[in-house]
């Protein structure tokens, strides 16, 4: 067994530690987290972007018009 690699084989050196809204402090990708900065779009947990695209469906399955922020 490798010590320091994730199961997709992410080394711990290619990791960033951020700091979700919702008090988590969680390891992602470097890239990911830099392009997501790139495009000015929110960093967040697994279990948070999870939450966010189920709420996201529901609405958009429910009258089609996405008009609130889950996190507000």
């Amino acid at each position: 067994m490798i010590l320091g690699h994730t199961l997709d084989a992410i080394r711990s050196g290619e990791m960033s530690k951020i700091y979700c809204n919702c008090g988590n402090i969680v390891s992602l990708d470097r890239n990911v987290v830099r392009i997501k900065k790139e495009l000015k779009k929110k960093v967040e947990c697994m279990g948070c972007r999870n939450h966010r695209v189920s709420y996201e469906l529901d609405i958009l399955n429910g009258d089609g018009i996405l008009d609130e922020d889950p996190a507000a």
